[in-house]
């Protein structure tokens, strides 16, 4: 569709150009020289630093260069995640943004996600930054790179390459709420050699797939119950195995760590004496899950179809136990907060699953913790590591960031909070969220700075599903325009 005729115009324009260039995670480089070069032919000043961040800067308005400097800071890079049909490559393809059949103020894309997550941020902060009416102090855009994966773009931002006293992070994802606080988070990567053994020729081979789950943000959604593909999977083959010595091939399931994995595969080899055994207790297990799972993912659905004969498997102890170690790792809510009802505290998301097949058989997993107690999250990192090395895995932490506490009597919440009343006739939701936010890794490196996040409406984040709310766009861009010259007038410090 052409998303240029939607309002506001330039924002939208922008949005379209940015869906058109492939930029997934590790692969920004596309989108962010089309940002250089378009703010460099508009006479925006722009840098890029060591890592691959995009720093632009505008003068104040005029009469306003002794408002405080604002910061309007969006991620580069998307979570690439598509049906299993859309036959979609996020490294080379363009994302097609649609209007969703059943509601026509949503907008989706074809069978992938959107990147509306942080794309409509970006295309905020571009449109403002070239728009000759809106009023603002000294102006910077933050531009980040591979925040979805490990936020490495956030980490290597050095404190004096920032001038600004007021961060505006736009990568909130509801427009009626005010974010002032995070989650902090630690990915727990694990890998096993798994050395399999030449399989006999009594066996039946099975390609089990699991599907139709939802999936969704690791953070945003984990509080839902939904199921998780490759937790399924090990369950169905445990269960439908319990009484034959099966054997496990291969495993897939997953593909980032902070989305919920919707697809998870198997190969499989079952004795021929124990086949019809294997499909009762398979059929049985399928039933329970699909019942446990009811109404919170209601579209569950597991196959085992016949497949070629591999030459190697692991045994059926080894095969067993890698299984009940995953399914005794802790998975999706953990705890809630005692301090905010409600809130969710602590989850953990099996996020990647991965066991290639052949002789030298390696497992790979990767799993995300997030906590709003540093102790907490720490402990529950621990109990995941300990559950890999008893397998007899090395484990390694890739990432971690620190949650970024709230200060609810900050001047720029007390600002933003009456702007919002102001342009909606109601109050916004001040909140913090279970997702994790580059803010915190900003504190420490920028005590001084002021920061909430906001956002359009977006629901289904890291999922194909993935849809933003096409009126909520604009009131965060009139919000954005409006809390930003509000600023530009106020007096003092804000730290």
């Amino acid at each position: 569709m052409n998303l240029q005729m939607l309002e506001p115009h330039a924002l939208w324009s922008i949005f379209a150009s940015v869906c058109s260039i492939p930029h997934p995670s590790h692969n920004e480089a596309g989108l962010a020289a089309w940002i250089r070069d378009r703010a460099a032919a508009k006479g925006i000043e722009v840098s890029v630093d060591a890592a691959g961040n995009l720093l632009l800067r505008a003068p104040a308005t005029a009469g306003r260069e002794g408002a405080p400097g604002l910061v309007l800071q969006a991620h580069l890079d998307m979570v690439g995640q598509a049906d299993a049909d859309a036959m979609h490559d996020f490294r080379s393809d363009p994302v097609r943004p649609r209007l969703c059949a059943a509601e026509s103020d949503w907008l989706e894309a074809s069978g992938t996600t959107l990147g509306a997550d942080d794309g409509i941020g970006l295309a905020a902060a571009l449109a403002f930054i070239e728009s000759d009416d809106c009023v603002h102090g000294p102006l910077e855009c933050l531009f980040t790179v591979n925040e979805e994966d490990g936020m490495t773009g956030a980490r290597a931002v050095r404190r004096d390459s920032l001038r600004g006293s007021v961060l505006l992070n736009l990568d909130h994802e509801d427009v009626a709420e005010i974010c002032i606080g995070c989650a902090g988070t630690a990915r727990i990567r694990a890998e096993l050699d798994a050395a399999a053994e030449p399989a006999a020729a009594d066996l039946d081979w099975l390609n089990v797939a699991v599907g139709g789950l939802l999936g969704g943000h690791s953070g945003a959604d984990i509080h839902l119950g939904r199921g998780n593909a490759s937790r399924a999977l090990a369950e169905l083959l445990l269960r439908s195995g319990e009484r034959s010595p099966w054997r496990l091939a291969s495993f897939e399931g997953g593909s980032a760590a902070n989305a919920i994995p919707r697809e998870a595969r198997a190969l499989v080899a079952v004795p021929s004496s124990s086949r019809r055994s294997w499909d009762r207790h398979f059929a049985e297990a399928l039933d329970d899950l699909t019942n446990r799972f009811g109404s919170a993912d209601p579209g569950l659905r597991a196959t085992a179809a016949q497949a070629a004969a591999s030459g190697w498997a692991l045994p059926p102890d080894r095969s067993a136990s890698i299984l009940a170690s995953i399914l005794a790792l802790p998975n999706g809510l953990i705890s809630l907060s005692p301090d905010v009802p409600g809130m969710v505290q602590s989850s953990c998301n099996l996020g990647i699953l991965k066991l290639s097949g052949g002789p030298s058989s390696r497992l790979e997993a990767l799993a995300m913790v997030r906590s709003s107690n540093e102790v907490e999250k720490e402990g529950i990192a621990s109990q995941v590591e300990g559950s890999f090395r008893a397998l007899g895995a090395k484990t390694s932490r890739p990432s971690a960031a620190p949650a970024w506490t709230p200060e609810p009597a900050s001047r720029l919440l007390a600002i933003a909070t009456e702007t919002y009343r102001d342009q909606s006739g109601e109050d916004a939701t001040v909140m913090a969220t279970h997702g994790g936010l580059e803010c915190g890794l900003f504190r420490p490196v920028f005590p001084h700075w002021d920061m909430l996040s906001i956002g359009p409406t977006i629901r289904f984040p890291h999922s194909p599903r993935e849809r933003v709310h096409i009126p909520s766009v604009e009131r965060f861009w009139r919000f954005l325009v409006a809390l930003a010259e509000r600023l530009a007038y106020a007096d003092g410090t804000f730290k």
